[in-house]
């Protein structure tokens, strides 16, 4: 079947749906979308408690542009939807009785119940004003989450100014490093909705759009049990709504300021067997702006428009130092005074305290890194009629900014410019006397990013990263200062100015030296152009129905550089007298004439067989210029997705909600790849490179509310969560990149520098000298398994809710996740060949498909590389199925905003184990969804299950402010934001001996224990004050982390780095071993290297002086201040 026709197919089952029910009686209300909520309850007889039908009920809100209403029908229900989140007034009107209660909130995908009882013996024509607050308990829905108002980003102290700062105040959320996340998910398998338009970055799944806070009007975080209508996500989902104009003008001009004296010293963290020291303070951080909305046309077209410049300055404190050898410890545990012609003895001083190389601080500098972002929103709102209403909302956010470099050449760095650009547009129309609704949203995302030198003679140098080797070279051929080069150099000479002649002074053995240009040159554009259409129905038949049938589409497109600056990649392993040269280049078949392609690539034969072999394929060496032949990249991944999704309301306090979607996505080749045959596996490629379908997502969950008035239920939940590939694998596994690595002998690149202690590594750029080994590290070499199928989770959650009196509402919940199916790059012949495939698992039914493929072939070239296909896809079932299980009970208490307080509170205690933590490989630090090393080969698998990164078992959250009102002398509001939570696994890390550093888990994970528990407070302090008619004046200070604990954020988990320290000034050798299956910490000392090839020699392994150090803090201590005048 056709594209086309299982489109047209499955959005006719849907529509035809939603057809058939309309021949039913329905209501005349629709509940929320992705950017509104619903109020609903039922009116009875205060006195009989019979149910009232023909009550009018009005909505009104300064947050809705026109009035709605709604008539109780015979059950005396009502339901009013496409709330805009906001405080409401709901009027109910029976005969000539009128009742107002004011003060209930709406929030996004949230359905507020209001239960009303009239008396009626009350005297006609009065109004009975109810200042009243609604339930906070949404009865007709099971997703678990949070729902972050405008007033707590502005009563909290927020550690930050966009809307991803405010989302760890979820339950089972948690920060990962590279985002937030959720119930045991990396962050990079959430997705982000701006206005209802998908704002997720596309190449790796981060935030794409970091709306600043003052123009949201609500951030709804859903972390578990979402609905079919959400999908593409196997973490949390994030929905924010922007501010929109009403028939009220309105608006503030504010500002933010973080001034350096405001913030305490950064702890830093040395490193041992490095010379050079870096932490980070912050100078300034400082915003301004203004957002206002009102009507351009009353009732008819509002406007919102928002502006807010923002810059920064991180001053990073660079300091110099160098190790000691003049003392001794002594008998009674304690190091002696330090005396260098006694106790020099060609080791350096440890700290026996510490683990730390006792050091002279030599010189110190400060190097700053500035940034420039301007953020910027406009939004239209038009309403035909009060039935049919448009959005149009465009948003922008230009940035530049410049990182110099630390551990290197003072005055170089890089510099970048970034664009993020968001056009959304929304239609809504209630048709059929407002019993059916028909909501269309068209969206187009776009992110441009570059990057270069900051200094421009640079630009075309090649990046050359040195190690194993010292100051005492580098200092002087490279700016370091005056009294670094004096303190750094090594004389043994008798009478020299060397203190510490027994030892190299200044080794640099953990952390690169670079020199040269800006290495990897940033030219990306990403686009993602989206629509959705979705149609809602109620439907009256055993009970209420509200059906809803939807479709949407998503053409994502990339377009990247592959660029080095110099056209090269340097690795100067100056000790041991190594150089790798890695560069980009293009293959191409030997019938190609393009004279670009006048170079030979040189790499083992992947269609070789078990006898192996080589090739010697004509390529081209790709340049370092922008706009050079081959550089520029396009990709392309089309996804769309339809669902059905049923909400039955079997009783008034009975719901049962039921849905199905079902998604698909093509990720296609590079654009100059598609219909060209593979150089190195020689397979014919199209246009699809992998075709992920057959992806069916059923939900189900059942409530009830055992008090019938909204203020409880319990409730329970299954579904199943498919994950979005990002788009990095498109650029990398499907855009030809070819990673061609020479390694020479550092003599064949020439003399030996002084400034270097060795030859300089750009000469082997252009040698003529033989390289030692040659490997092209090729995605293009890449096979995708036949039958592959999507990577998914599935979800089980139970709870319950009480409201146990007015505005305090308790919850406990379980939640499980389980991972179901992975993709990951896997190589069963040793790293010649990768496969993107489902690990652990290949089918018999693809198995028997491709043994008819080769039995059906004639030509013995063709079937020989086919059955070597055949050998590696079926090595693909010998890898560990990937695991990752998610665990947690959770308590929550919310006290909502009423009578002057808030308070929102969390303990989660949940386990995170297994072998897979997800899109992000945290042990090693790569960032490459779906194509990590983490199933690369077989024996990388060794000792990873256990309790992976997230594994934090407890985690308490307290948020609150308090209001106090002072009447005409204002109001003064203290808020606070508590963290506390458990550290995290450790490890203990080595080479491997194809991979490199810190793929090897020497132990099983999780053995070596975790992190220490961490906690921190945050305090605000604000005070307002009318200052003229409609005006209000605020002054507010935040302070972060106010007792100033920079606790561990992170441990070097490395135990034996790739190569062994220098001794002496001479250079270490490589070292690499394997993993020790269920050993322990007393095991470390007998484990021995494994040489280049992979066998065991005799020599044990050199420990990394930095284990279990630590190697990243959380903040320090810092004050931030503002104002912000409201009209």
């Amino acid at each position: 079947m056709s594209n086309a026709r299982k489109l047209f197919l499955a959005a006719s089952l849907g529509t035809g749906a939603l057809f058939a029910a309309s021949l039913v009686a329905p209501t005349a209300a629709l509940a929320q979308s992705g950017t509104t909520g619903a109020i609903q309850g039922v009116v009875t007889d205060g006195k009989s408690g019979e149910k009232l039908a023909g009550v009018t009920v009005i909505v009104t809100s300064p947050a809705l542009s026109q009035t709605q209403t709604a008539i109780t029908d015979e059950n005396g229900s009502y339901q009013v939807g496409q709330l805009p989140p906001g405080d409401y007034l709901v009027t109910f009107y029976y005969a000539d009785i009128t009742v107002e209660r004011s003060g209930i909130h709406v929030g996004i995908e949230k359905t507020t119940p209001v239960y009303q009882k009239l008396n009626m013996a009350a005297a006609g024509g009065e109004t009975i004003k109810i200042q009243d607050t609604a339930p906070t308990i949404d009865p007709t829905s099971t997703t678990q989450g949070i729902t972050i108002d405008k007033n707590y980003m502005k009563n909290i102290p927020v550690p930050g100014r966009t809307f991803e700062s405010a989302l760890g105040a979820a339950a089972g959320s948690q920060n990962d490093g590279a985002g937030v996340s959720f119930s045991g998910s990396s962050s990079l398998e959430n997705q982000y909705y701006v206005d209802g338009v998908n704002t997720t970055g596309l190449t790796y799944g981060t935030v794409g759009s970091p709306v600043i806070n003052d123009f949201i009007e609500e951030i709804e975080v859903i972390t578990g049990g979402y609905n079919a209508e959400y999908g593409r996500a196997t973490g949390g989902v994030v929905n924010v709504v922007t501010k929109s104009g009403s028939n009220e003008f309105k608006g503030s001009v504010f500002g933010y300021y973080q001034p350096g004296f405001l913030t305490a010293a950064a702890k830093t963290t040395p490193q041992n067997a490095t010379s050079i020291d870096v932490k980070g303070d912050v100078a300034f951080d400082a915003d301004f702006g203004f957002e206002v909305g009102g009507p351009i046309i009353k009732d008819k077209l509002w406007f919102f428009v928002g502006f807010v410049p923002a810059f920064s300055q991180v001053d990073y404190t660079r300091t110099t130092k160098r190790q000691t050898d003049c003392r001794q410890l002594m008998p009674n545990g304690e190091l002696s005074d330090c005396n260098p012609t006694m106790y020099g003895d060609a080791e350096p001083d440890i700290d026996p305290n510490t683990g730390f190389y006792i050091t002279d601080d030599l010189e110190s500098e400060v190097r700053s890194a500035k940034s420039q972002t301007y953020n910027s929103l406009v939004k239209l709102n038009y309403a035909a009629t009060p039935e049919n209403q448009g959005q149009l909302a465009i948003q922008a956010q230009p940035a530049t900014g410049r990182s110099p470099r630390l551990y290197g050449q003072a005055g170089q760095g890089v510099k970048y410019s970034l664009l993020v650009s968001d056009v959304s547009a929304k239609w809504t129309s209630k048709l059929n006397d407002n019993k059916t609704e028909v909501e269309a949203v068209l969206g187009w995302h776009r992110e441009k990013y570059d990057t270069d030198s900051i200094d421009p003679t640079m630009q075309d140098e090649p990046w050359q990263q040195m190690l194993y080797g010292d100051l005492s070279h580098w200092g002087p051929g490279f700016g370091e200062g005056p009294k670094t080069n004096a303190g750094c150099t090594d004389n043994a000479a008798p009478n020299s100015s060397d203190p510490y002649p027994f030892i190299t002074n200044c080794p640099m053995d953990v952390v690169p030296y670079i020199i040269g240009g800006p290495g990897n040159i940033q030219r990306s554009l990403q686009e993602r152009r989206a629509a959705k259409l979705s149609i809602t129905q109620r439907v009256k038949a055993a009970g209420s129905h509200e059906i809803k049938a939807g479709i949407d589409a998503e053409n994502n497109l990339s377009k990247s550089a592959r660029l080095y600056s110099g056209g090269a990649f340097l690795y100067n392993f100056v000790g041991p007298q190594q150089v790798y040269v890695n560069r980009w280049v293009q293959l191409t078949d030997e019938g190609n004439t393009d004279p670009r392609f006048d170079n030979r690539c040189l790499t083992p034969d992947p269609t070789a067989g078990p006898t192996g072999g080589s090739k010697d394929l004509k390529c081209d060496y790709l340049g370092g210029t922008p706009g050079s032949p081959g550089t520029d990249i396009e990709g392309n991944t089309l996804n769309w997705s339809v669902y059905l999704r049923d909400s039955w309301q079997i009783r008034p306090n009975l719901t049962l909600n039921a849905g199905i979607r079902y998604e698909e996505q093509r990720l296609r080749y590079a654009s100059f790849l598609q219909n060209t045959v593979d150089p190195l596996t020689d397979e014919k490629l199209g246009t699809n490179a992998m075709t992920l379908k057959g992806n069916w997502s059923p939900r189900i969950g059942l409530l009830y509310d055992w008090t019938k008035e909204g203020r409880s239920k319990v409730y329970g939940h299954w579904g199943r969560f498919y994950e979005s590939v990002p788009m990095d694998i498109n650029d990398r596994s499907f855009g030809g990149e070819v990673f061609y690595r020479q390694t020479f002998a550092a003599t064949a690149c020439g003399a030996t520098n002084m400034s270097i202690g060795g030859p300089d590594g750009a000469g082997c750029i252009n040698t003529t000298s033989s390289a030692a080994s040659n490997e092209l590290l090729g995605a293009s070499g890449v096979l995708v398994a036949p039958g592959i199928k999507a990577q998914y989770m599935d979800e089980v959650i139970g709870g319950f809710e009480y409201e146990v009196m007015d505005d305090l509402k308790v919850g406990v919940s379980f939640q499980n996740r389980r991972m179901g199916r992975v993709i990951e790059d896997v190589s069963t012949d040793g790293a010649q060949t990768y496969i993107i495939a489902n690990p652990g698992e290949w089918s018999s039914e693809d198995e028997a498909a491709f043994q008819q493929r080769i039995d059906r072939t004639d030509d013995p070239a063709l079937k020989q590389r086919l059955m070597n296909q055949l050998r590696l896809y079926q090595g693909i079932r010998i890898f560990d199925k990937p695991r990752r299980d998610y665990n947690a009970l959770q308590f929550t208490l919310t006290r909502r905003f009423s009578k002057k307080l808030y308070v929102q509170g969390s303990y989660t205690y949940s386990r995170t184990q297994g072998n897979y933590p997800g899109l992000v490989s945290y042990d090693n630090g790569q960032i490459d969804p779906n194509i990590s090393s983490q199933y690369d080969l077989i024996e990388l698998l060794g000792n990873r299950i256990g309790p992976l990164q997230q594994d934090r078992p407890h985690y308490i959250k307290l948020d609150g402010y308090y209001t106090f009102d002072f009447k005409k002398a204002g109001e003064l509001t203290t808020g606070i934001r508590f963290r506390a939570l458990s550290g995290i696994p450790t490890n203990a890390l080595a080479a491997h001996y194809l991979y490199g550093s810190d793929e090897s888990f020497l132990l099983p994970r999780g053995q070596l224990g975790r992190t220490d528990f961490e906690h921190g407070i945050d305090v605000h302090v604000g005070y307002g004050k009318k200052v003229g008619k409609g005006m209000t004046l605020e002054l507010f200070f935040d302070i972060y982390n106010a007792y100033n604990r920079q606790g561990t954020f992170n441990v070097d988990n490395t135990y034996a780095p790739q190569f062994s320290l220098s001794q002496g000034g001479i250079g270490g050798t490589e070292q690499n071993a394997n993993p020790v299956s269920g050993g322990t910490y007393e095991d470390l000392i007998w484990v021995k290297t494994i040489d280049r090839d992979g066998a065991e020699s005799g020599a044990p392994i050199g420990r990394n002086p930095n284990f279990h150090n630590t190697s990243s803090r959380y903040a320090p201590a810092y004050g931030r201040f503002g104002m912000r005048l409201t009209f």
